[in-house]
């Protein structure tokens, strides 16, 4: 539904055509300003992470004393924060494409998550980025699960949002994986069961077993 109280719609074609060419000079001001100190960081960030995530899982192999099993758990922390966020998360977005480096680019790279890459750049790059916060466009506005807007229909299942937002929050990639499946399309026909777990949960399983057997998270 459209709202007409959204800043967007109090702008003429002209305004809302200046604006993108304000934005366009934004990208093209820091994309000019890349270079090598910029390959360095990424590239010295990607050993840094597998570094910390190997160390941190053999201190966990050793954790027999408290503060070896307090170090390597913070140490996996930060190393899954790292992989997902400033690794995962920017270079599937083609943050890096620019380096033409085949293993830090969008189209070769996997991360420790399960959630396949294909599917998150499916649902993130292209369904939440095109449609942002555009309420029955942005499966990311409540995750089909939490009523976060006035405009969305109220069910008693809502009640329980307290509860399984905290499961929600301990399980979050889980959750993710299962809410890439998009199963309310396949409810409404719009999105074939068999193309949708054919496609996803094989992939979703991969990092599982792989991961079982790997120190380097990143490639899992």
């Amino acid at each position: 539904m459209e709202d007409p109280n959204h800043p967007l719609n109090r702008l003429t074609p002209e305004q809302v055509e200046e604006l993108g060419r304000e934005l366009q000079a934004i990208h093209d001001e820091v994309f000019a300003e890349l270079g090598a100190t910029d390959a360095a960081y990424i590239r010295r960030l990607v050993k840094v992470h597998r570094r910390l995530a190997a160390l941190s899982r053999i201190a966990l192999m050793n954790s027999r004393f408290t503060p070896m099993l307090v170090a390597g758990t913070a140490g996996l922390s930060v190393a899954k924060i790292l992989e997902n966020m400033e690794l995962g998360h920017n270079i599937l977005h083609g943050q890096w494409d620019w380096m033409n480096d085949p293993k830090i680019h969008s189209s070769t790279w996997d991360w420790d998550n399960v959630t396949p890459s294909s599917a998150w750049k499916h649902s993130h790059n292209f369904v939440h980025h095109t449609y942002t916060n555009v309420l029955g466009k942005d499966r990311d506005v409540g995750y089909d699960t939490i009523r976060i807007d006035h405009r969305q229909r109220w069910k008693p299942a809502y009640l329980a949002q307290p509860a399984y937002n905290v499961l929600l929050a301990m399980f979050f990639e889980w959750g993710i994986a299962i809410y890439d499946l998009d199963f309310p399309a396949v409810r409404r026909g719009a999105s074939p069961r068999s193309s949708s777990t054919t496609r996803c949960v094989p992939s979703a399983a991969r990092p599982v077993g792989r991961c079982s057997r790997t120190t380097s998270p990143s490639r899992c």
